[in-house]
């Protein structure tokens, strides 16, 4: 990140495949973006547009050609709240997710 001077934040987005129980979900990775740049902000406008236009990243595609199978988790969750949730990899117990909520998506009703 350059000393903290350009970051941003990596969106990855899968599919689920199955439940497993009340806790775990498959899922299949499908693409990574990366989404609120501070280097494309001070681009103004035209940093706006090549942030919206850009195809993002098949990182599932990649994660297969290097192993097949690799793009395929289980998603393990252990807690969950209206703002925090806390997750790991059902295969890999070592690897631990958090995931702090900053809001609730527009349309979405409780």
């Amino acid at each position: 990140t350059l000393g903290g001077l350009a970051t941003s934040t990596m969106t990855t987005r899968a599919s689920i495949t199955g439940v497993e129980g009340l806790e775990c979900i498959r899922l299949k990775i499908e693409t990574t973006k990366p989404e609120d740049s501070t280097v494309l902000e001070k681009l103004g406008p035209l940093g706006s547009m090549i942030n919206e236009n850009s195809p993002p990243f098949p990182s599932g595609e990649a994660l297969e050609k290097v192993q097949p199978g690799s793009s395929e988790v289980r998603l393990e969750t252990s807690f969950c709240d209206e703002g925090l949730r806390i997750s790991k990899d059902g295969d890999k117990r070592h690897d631990v997710y958090v995931w702090k909520r900053k809001g609730f998506g527009s349309g979405m009703k409780l």
